[in-house]
């Protein structure tokens, strides 16, 4: 009887030391991916072949350390029931592990050592699983771009045509573009990209045939204005696809730059929707930097309608100033915020924060971005902007 105790023990301590060194096999999964990623990227393959030696030397020396540590829990799981034999004057007998009393012992302690003792609570809105998902996704633009583009074929396989009659909604943050998506997506005349596409965002059909969230309750997003979200709430993710299509061109260290939508982007643009636009409904954008390439869209496009939004300059200044510092102190808590809105190209505030610049010629942006000033200034410069653009199908609400 003891034996088997012993057996039930040593599960337990040998599982809890697996489950306390998860970040080695979080190390090892995002080692090997950007490792694919890597060789998914285009490119010579000379040019990348260093790149890519380094990578697996990386993933290489994870899966040694993950070795390592599979092995010590082995040796905890039989040293015990061995040390036990061998206080009773017995000579060490491992075939207690391969009787049922041993299996169901084994399987009990091991069970428990996944559960207790509980470890550190995660404060955080994502837990490690949950951030590592994201990073594996977003993290690693070739891979989701390939992903991409076999879905597009079989879209197109499957009869999916563009088109290019789509309505996007934009506008300096806080100016109330999602309470206007929100009321017309309630109309049941559009679709477009929600929660429940995050992370796969360009590739929400392969993602969906692994995910499908229940619609549970609402909850009020991490602005804290009121607004209540859930997984199929409608949200501005367009902009992984824009950063992995012009390779993060338009993201510069210190600002978001105005930059061109050649033919083939426009095209593959209308491709994304395609993925994402129910039959018989229009697909719906909330884009927040779809000024930084309104012309380029325009100028290959006379038939889509655009919605820009704006409110009176000193409340605005003062809500986008009350987000910045919200924002700040959260991302120092929680620094995966910051890296979740840099993904997402979510600069408007924050410890990320870039203001626009339309200009090639502006230089850097001045003022501090504690002060209503400043943000009365990007208020200005936005929407002067906004007025030079071309008003074909746009509307100022």
């Amino acid at each position: 009887m003891m034996a088997f105790i012993w057996v039930g023990i040593s599960g337990h301590l040998a599982f809890w030391l697996l489950r306390s060194r998860v970040g080695v096999l979080m190390r090892l999964a995002n080692d090997s991916v950007r490792l694919v990623d890597g060789m998914l990227q285009p490119g010579d393959e000379d040019e990348k072949l260093e790149a890519l030696e380094a990578q697996t030397a990386r993933v290489l020396g994870a899966l040694l350390l993950f070795f390592f540590w599979v092995g010590v829990a082995l040796l905890v799981m039989v040293s015990l029931p061995c040390f036990w034999d061998w206080v009773q004057g017995r000579s060490a007998d491992l075939g207690v592990f391969w009787t049922w009393q041993g299996l169901v012992a084994l399987s009990v302690g091991g069970t428990l050592g996944l559960i207790y003792p509980k470890g550190k609570g995660h404060s955080g809105a994502y837990s490690p699983m949950n951030q590592l998902l994201h990073r594996l996704a977003l993290d690693n633009p070739n891979l989701h771009r390939k992903l991409h583009e076999r879905e597009v074929k079989k879209w197109r396989k499957q009869g999916g045509t563009r088109d290019d009659g789509f309505v996007l909604v934009t506008g300096l943050a806080r100016a109330g573009t999602t309470s206007l998506m929100q009321r017309l997506m309630e109309t049941g005349g559009y679709s477009s990209l929600n929660y429940a596409n995050m992370p796969f965002v360009m590739a929400p059909g392969t993602w969906r045939r692994f995910f499908r969230p229940k619609t549970g309750a609402l909850k009020e997003r991490s602005h804290g204005d009121g607004i209540l979200v859930g997984a199929d709430s409608a949200e501005a993710l367009e902009e992984p696809f824009f950063r992995v299509m012009t390779a993060d061109t338009y993201i510069n260290e210190d600002a978001l730059v105005a930059h061109q939508v050649t033919a083939k982007l426009h095209a593959a643009y209308l491709d994304q929707q395609g993925l994402v636009r129910e039959a018989g409904k229009t697909y719906l954008a909330k884009n927040n930097n779809a000024l930084l390439r309104y012309a380029g869209l325009r100028e290959h496009n006379r038939t889509f309608w655009a919605v820009l939004m704006f409110r009176e300059p000193l409340a605005h200044a003062a809500s986008l100033l009350a987000m910045h510092k919200r924002y700040s102190s959260m991302q120092t808590e929680d620094p995966f915020v910051k890296t979740y809105m840099d993904w997402l190209v979510h600069h408007e505030f924050g410890l990320g924060h870039k203001p626009f610049r339309f200009d090639e010629a502006t230089q850097g942006v001045e003022g501090d971005p504690l002060s209503l000033d400043y943000w009365l200034d990007r208020w200005l410069d936005y929407y002067n902007h906004a007025l030079t653009v071309d008003g074909h199908r746009l509307v100022f609400v």
